[in-house]
């Protein structure tokens, strides 16, 4: 299967151990879309991470999250932004 997501939801979605809890409840996700809201997102450098998935390489400062691949395809089959709105 092939997907197309947008840098943003990747970012919005990094699992590393900074940005994660900033996803922790829905005030906090609101601050953390802001901030990256006034960033420009470009692209990121990727990395192959065994065969398990994926690390992004933002311009911005963030490249500790590895993104699982399971995790890359729900990010890609959740409606956009929908994953982070939540509750």
């Amino acid at each position: 299967a092939e997907y197309h997501v947008e840098y943003l939801d990747l970012r919005l979605d990094c699992p590393c151990a900074n940005c994660k809890p900033r996803r922790e409840n829905k005030q906090r996700m609101i601050e953390f879309q802001e901030e990256l809201s006034r960033l420009r997102i470009e692209k990121p450098s990727i990395e192959i991470v065994g065969h398990y998935g994926l690390k992004f390489i933002w311009p911005s400062g963030c490249s500790s999250g590895i993104y699982s691949f399971d995790i890359l395809r729900e990010i890609a089959e959740t409606e956009p932004h929908s994953r982070w709105q939540q509750s």
